[in-house]
């Protein structure tokens, strides 16, 4: 297996003149090669990791994809290239929220181009019986 682990800052968008920068670590295995995890470090000992697909993440640098609890957009703000990430779900509370990140796109997309040099499009593979094994033991 190999991984890429890459720290990035984004930018939690409070509103539409506020935002918090967050300590963001961008992690890519080949054994799940499908997937980018995206943790962000809230606090010290406080972080948050989504699990989002690569070709999403890629798609959305060029025009707004996804539905549902994850969407990706391009946007420019004071001419800078960014990528918004939407985030949607339900917390420990059981509170359906929303928040919206920003990432510097030249950033994401040297990223993006990376993991595809270790899997490139169409090559992905998945070991289902590995999977389903590793499934069934947690059982």
């Amino acid at each position: 297996m190999s991984s890429l682990c890459e720290t990035i800052f984004m930018n939690l968008e409070i509103d539409a003149t506020e935002r918090i920068p967050l300590v963001t670590r961008l992690v890519y295995e080949t054994d799940d090669p499908f997937a980018v995890r995206v943790r962000f470090e809230l606090q010290e000992d406080v972080s948050v990791t989504w699990t989002i697909e690569r070709d999403l993440l890629s798609q959305g640098l060029a025009r707004e994809v996804g539905d549902g609890d994850v969407r990706v957009s391009p946007q420019a703000v004071d001419g800078r290239r960014e990528a918004r990430i939407e985030l949607a779900g339900c917390g420990l509370d059981g509170e359906w929220g929303r928040a919206v990140f920003s990432a510097w796109e030249p950033a994401l997309r040297d990223f993006l181009d990376r993991t595809y040099e270790l899997v490139p499009p169409g090559e992905e593979a998945v070991d289902v019986d590995a999977f389903l094994s590793q499934i069934l033991a947690m059982g």
